[in-house]
């Protein structure tokens, strides 16, 4: 733990570099901290917190920027946050909009998140398991293919396609999907189904295999159903000064699964900064938070470089989270 004055030091010093981007200056910290101590201080408290590892020196003119341990410090110790006023009433506004379909309004969560942190924003969904089926529907794709449609209560949209052992017909996948309805709608995807195994032996072979390869894309449909919404990449070339780091970010993003080892999973909100994942020596900070909705969890995120503005970061992340969550709580009911 550092001193009070050291710790004040620090934090206007990464604010002005996240600020301006460039090395920060002993006088430049104590007009931005309104310190009540000399430049010459503060070059004292500075050349301390260079042995610590916390600021380095690029050139011995000049001032000191932050390293990686000097980020994770100023966040571990970031007071509360708040939205904006103008940001928080385009919070407001996207939320209190009236129902719209899960898909559509994860898109547009990510669109606003990028826009109020000026950041490439990550939307997680979240499972479909737990989510109530309202309708079920079948389309036959082929003489031994069907393809089945779930429609959830929460406004999701699953599809899943499926191969029957006998060639089949339009009439008998139908009647299949029929027979599978009453036991469907209204209970909970990733429920077992109950299949009327008194009224199977009445239909012929193709009917009965064709309700059977319907339940096998039942549970596979509700083993997947997470998507992933990114927005704002189109601003990384003002966000990353470098272009190699640029350049490995959209690699990065380009890798769905990466992104989300990155984003979801983790529990209350999260910062991740440069080393501490497994992106070697990437100049990037991850922000994340987990939200619930029915029993499953999705996640939301920013991606930036350590030099972000984490109070903005964390306070849109957190309260859109916060929205997000109380919405599809309310559509689920």
């Amino acid at each position: 733990m550092l001193e009070d004055r050291r710790s004040e030091v620090l934090r206007a010093l990464v604010e002005e570099h996240i600020k301006t981007g460039e090395p920060v200056s002993s006088r430049a910290i104590v007009a931005q901290a309104r310190l009540s101590v000399s430049a010459a201080t503060v070059r004292n408290d500075l050349a301390a917190l260079e042995e610590d590892g916390l600021v380095v020196q690029p050139h011995t003119s000049a001032g000191r920027v932050p390293t990686s341990a000097a980020y994770r410090y100023y966040v571990d110790h970031l007071g509360p946050r708040r939205l904006r006023q103008n940001a928080q009433a385009k919070v407001t506004s996207l939320f209190g909009e009236v129902h719209m379909e899960l898909t559509k309004l994860l898109q547009a969560t990510s669109d606003l998140l990028a826009e109020i942190t000026d950041l490439p924003s990550v939307v997680i969904s979240p499972g479909v398991a737990h989510d109530r089926v309202r309708a079920l529907h079948t389309v036959q794709i082929g003489t031994d293919q069907v393809l089945v449609i779930v429609v959830t209560e929460g406004g999701r949209v699953v599809q899943q396609r499926g191969r029957v052992r006998v060639p089949v017909t339009p009439q008998e996948v139908d009647d299949a999907r029929e027979l599978l309805v009453e036991s469907v709608v209204g209970d909970e995807l990733g429920r077992d189904v109950n299949v009327p195994g008194d009224l199977l032996p009445n239909f012929a072979e193709p009917v009965r295999e064709t309700v059977l390869t319907i339940v096998d894309c039942l549970h596979l449909a509700s083993t997947g159903g997470t998507e992933m919404f990114v927005a704002g990449a189109g601003r990384m070339a003002a966000i990353w000064e470098d272009l190699s780091s640029m350049q490995r970010i959209l690699e990065l993003l380009e890798r769905e699964a990466e992104v989300m080892k990155l984003i979801a999973g983790v529990s209350g909100t999260s910062i991740q900064l440069g080393s501490e994942m497994d992106e070697g020596d990437l100049d990037l900070a991850v922000v994340s938070k987990t939200y619930d909705a029915s029993g499953e969890s999705g996640s939301v995120g920013v991606i930036g470089p350590m030099r972000m503005n984490y109070r903005r970061a964390i306070s849109a992340v957190e309260e859109i989270t916060r929205e997000l969550e109380e919405r599809i709580g309310q559509d689920q009911d």
